[in-house]
């Protein structure tokens, strides 16, 4: 079965529906920086670990975000889970308060460490010249979601936020998907998603009756019949040929 195209994806298209994290905000990097730190702050004697450990915290092997996303674990019954994990690899002991410590060291510089990706503002600018509401949907809990929001200048820029806490659970579950349209006002078949996360942003969607375009920045490519891009400056410049650039600048 062959892929459908980009263009034919958008081609009726009357909202975007956009995950956060590695999709328009680089949370990769900024989790791996602060975590960096926070694993300093429990563990300063072990300096030339601490990125390594922030890493494995970020690769999550135990996958304990996939649980709580699923509503199986509270948030911070997540992170404690991943702590563990990651003290267990390297043969550490999670000393008495390791998780304030972590925390505090973790969310000041996690704010700091916020960029959006650099594809994203024309892309926004191309929805807004197109008269496409633009909803998010992410597995993130509400607090760090407005963190990096806020963070980037982008709170109160999205006509629809949805994270984990608005039903209890998240992507891939369809009523989660279900729920970002009917606030968004759009009926499934006519939203796009888009994201970098094939099962939750594109086989999820897809399941829930949207569109869906995979955002694939690392070029891995896939055997699924998936709309695709490397950038989503292919999205901009699909929804300028559709319906012309905005006028002036960008």
């Amino acid at each position: 079965m062959s892929s459908p195209s980009v263009t034919s994806a958008l081609d009726g298209a009357q909202a975007l529906l956009l995950d956060v994290d590695d999709t328009i905000v680089d949370t990769r990097e900024a989790m791996v920086d602060a975590g960096t730190q926070a694993a300093a702050a429990i563990w300063p004697h072990r300096p030339d670990e601490h990125r390594a450990m922030a890493q494995r915290y970020y690769d999550d092997p135990e996958r304990w975000f996939p649980r709580y996303a699923s509503g199986d674990v509270a948030f911070e019954v997540m992170r404690a889970g991943r702590l563990a994990e990651v003290a267990a690899a390297f043969g550490l002991a999670v000393p008495d308060g390791a998780h304030r410590s972590y925390e505090e060291a973790y969310a000041p510089a996690f704010r700091r460490a916020q960029r959006l990706f650099p594809d994203v503002p024309d892309l926004l600018v191309a929805a807004e010249g197109a008269s496409l509401p633009v909803a998010l949907l992410t597995n993130s809990a509400q607090a760090p979601t407005e963190v990096k929001l806020e963070a980037l200048d982008l709170a109160g820029r999205f006509d629809v936020v949805v994270t984990t806490d608005t039903l209890g659970f998240g992507k891939p579950d369809p009523r989660v998907y279900l729920e970002a349209c009917r606030l968004v006002g759009v009926e499934p078949g006519r939203v796009v998603c888009i994201g970098d996360n094939l099962e939750w942003d594109v086989l999820g969607a897809e399941a829930a009756g949207l569109r869906a375009v995979w955002l694939d920045r690392e070029g891995r490519g896939t055997s699924e019949p998936v709309a695709s891009v490397r950038d989503l400056d292919e999205l901009t410049a699909v929804l300028d040929r559709r319906f012309g650039p905005p006028a002036g600048d960008r």
